[in-house]
């Protein structure tokens, strides 16, 4: 292929630059360390994309190239409608080097770092449910073996319909090679607030990794800010290694004692100590969404009375403590946590008539949009919830409109019950 002229001129981009002779590009959308994102358009299937492609500067280090096919491949395996799907990818010349491109789904929204700065969570059971989008693209990336690596509100966004799409798959996939070291983890990963332990020392991640970064996330939708600051990234990735995080209420006062526990179990230093699978991170948000704190505990044994009033220590007491020390102290300020979540759910498990729920008519979400589904399930008191890809029973529903709904419209469920839906991924022809 014959050089090309740059697709930029300064700030501005260059509209007569196609990628590939099919691409329009037709805006600056974002920069990153690695990669730029532009608004393109289709000139082929006519409609507008994203194209993300590999710095020219960097395209001629072997390792950012083979990261960021590594990062094609990944996203390519998955097909869900909370990951952005990938169309298209290539290699077009930019600057004198040979650059690989990858088209995307354009979605229209914004990121959920944008939803925190802008203070547009609307309740912690806003942050609850989109937290849940984010499990539902793991869950499936999870299952196809692939780990993200780099999950934090940047990398989500919310359309404007509503569904939650996870982004740049893959990464950080290098930092998975032994011998990896913190410094260079950190370059890898780029954003040290959401730093797991395990790539904090520079081991082998695996699905759980993932989950602890969800952690931070939630945290940060839940409290306005990561579980963990620093003047520098390495500062940060030390207190993710050795500090235990201060409770989420301590920052929110109003959060009723089950979101700090689900909240610290995903935040656990131990992988053992985590929730071990998307799924049962999911479901513990479902239980407390619908009122049964209980659920998200671990099997710990009844509390005495005496400590079912017990106030968490202040963070700063384990600090002061030697090295030594902190994971023996790190172990009760978690079940610490637990028992007080068990204790505040315990008018729940126990089925007190006095605070039954009235149950409510689900109502039908058939061929609504997420958006639309989740103001109908809040005219009625419900809450919806996106289930894992799946095939449709009624295989002519438009893409990203449900098509199938479980309890079944017309049966009765508890208020606040959560309304499982599968979204339908369009008919082949529809792309």
């Amino acid at each position: 292929m014959p050089r090309r002229k740059s697709a930029t001129r300064g700030n501005t981009v260059d509209r007569s630059r196609r990628l590939g002779g099919r691409y329009r590009l037709e805006q600056v959308l974002g920069h990153g360390g690695m990669a730029e994102v532009w608004l393109a358009y289709d000139l082929l299937l006519f409609r507008p994309v994203a194209v993300k492609a590999l710095r020219p500067e960097l395209a001629a280090d072997a390792e950012h190239w083979a990261r960021f096919r590594r990062e094609v491949v990944s996203t390519a395996l998955l097909g869900h409608p909370s990951v952005v799907a990938v169309y298209d990818a290539g290699e077009d010349t930019i600057d004198g080097h040979r650059v690989p491109y990858l088209v995307m789904e354009y979605v229209k929204g914004n990121t959920l770092l944008q939803f925190v700065r802008e203070a547009r969570i609307a309740g912690p059971e806003h942050a609850l449910e989109l937290t849940a989008g984010v499990l539902e693209a793991l869950d499936h990336a999870h299952r196809h073996g692939i780990v993200h690596r780099d999950i934090k509100p940047a990398n989500v966004m919310l359309s404007h319909e509503g569904t939650v799409k996870v982004a740049d798959f893959g990464i950080a996939r290098s930092v998975d090679r032994a011998g990896t070291t913190l410094t260079r983890t950190s370059v890898v990963v780029g954003t040290a607030e959401y730093l797991s332990p395990e790539q904090a020392r520079g081991e082998q991640v695996d699905v759980r990794t993932d989950l602890y970064s969800t952690g931070c996330l939630l945290y940060e939708l839940l409290t306005g800010r990561p579980p963990f600051t620093g003047d520098t990234p390495l500062a940060v990735a030390m207190k993710h290694l050795s500090e235990p995080p201060v409770p989420p209420s301590a920052h929110a006062p109003q959060l009723p004692a089950a979101y700090d526990t689900l909240v610290l179990r995903a935040l656990a230093k131990d992988r053992a100590d985590r929730y071990q699978t998307a799924e049962d991170m999911r479901d513990a948000i479902g239980e407390v969404l619908a009122g049964r704190a209980m659920a998200v505990t671990s099997p710990l044994p009844d509390p005495p009375a005496t400590v079912r009033h017990t106030q968490l220590p202040p963070a700063r007491g384990p600090r002061k403590e030697p090295p030594v020390r902190r994971r023996r102290i790190r172990r009760p300020l978690q079940a610490m946590a637990v028992l007080l979540a068990a204790a505040g759910g315990t008018y729940v498990i126990a089925g007190s008539p006095a605070l039954a729920r009235p149950g409510v008519e689900a109502p039908s979400l058939i061929g609504e949009t997420m958006h639309q589904a989740r103001s109908s399930a809040q005219a009625v008191g419900v809450r919806v919830q996106a289930i894992r890809h799946r095939e449709c029973p009624h295989p002519g529903t438009p893409v990203g409109r449900v098509c199938e709904q479980t309890p079944a419209p017309g049966s009765e469920v508890p208020r606040h019950a959560i309304l499982r839906v599968t979204l339908s991924p369009g008919t082949p022809h529809q792309g």
